[in-house]
C-alpha cells in the first residue's frame, strides 16, 4: 500500500476531524440531542441521528486507522463530508426555515458562511485522500 506522506497528513487530518466530531457530540449529548430536534428534518429522523451520527464518525476514525479498510474510510469520508458540506450549503443559501445548529465545538462558533467553507475544505481534502490512495 502507498504510504505517500500526503497520504498520511490528509489521514491524520480527517482521524482528527472525526474523533472532535464525535466525541463533542457525545460530550454535549443533551445539547447535540437538543439541536437535532430543531433541525429541518422531522424530529423522528433526529432520534435517529443523535446516535448514528457519533457512531458513524466513529467507525470513520477506525476506518482510516486500518490501512486495509483506509480507502474506504477515505471514500466515506468524503461522501460524509459531502453531505454535511450540502446541509450547510442549504442554510447559507436559505434553502430552509430555520437555521439551527447541530454542531458541536469549534464548528458551532464559525458561523455558517464559514463553517461552509470549513466544509468545502475538508470535502475537497478528502477528495485528495481518496484520489491520492487510488492512484
Amino acid at each position: 500500500m502507498n504510504l505517500h506522506p500526503f497520504i498520511i497528513i490528509v489521514t491524520g487530518m480527517l482521524i482528527l476531524l472525526w474523533a472532535y466530531a464525535a466525541f463533542s457530540k457525545l460530550f454535549n449529548l443533551a445539547q447535540f440531542q437538543h439541536a437535532l430536534m430543531i433541525q429541518v428534518f422531522p424530529r423522528w429522523v433526529g432520534k435517529i441521528l443523535v446516535y448514528v451520527l457519533p457512531l458513524s464518525e466513529l467507525i470513520l476514525v477506525g476506518l482510516l486507522l486500518i490501512p486495509q479498510t483506509r480507502l474506504i474510510g477515505m471514500y466515506s469520508s468524503f461522501f460524509m463530508m459531502g453531505a454535511f458540506t450540502l446541509y450547510v450549503g442549504g442554510v447559507v443559501f436559505k434553502i430552509y426555515d430555520q437555521y439551527p445548529c447541530a454542531c458541536g465545538g469549534l464548528f458551532a462558533r464559525l458561523g455558517w458562511s464559514n463553517h461552509f467553507k470549513v466544509n468545502i475544505v475538508l470535502t475537497l481534502i478528502a477528495l485528495a485522500g481518496v484520489i491520492l490512495m487510488e492512484i
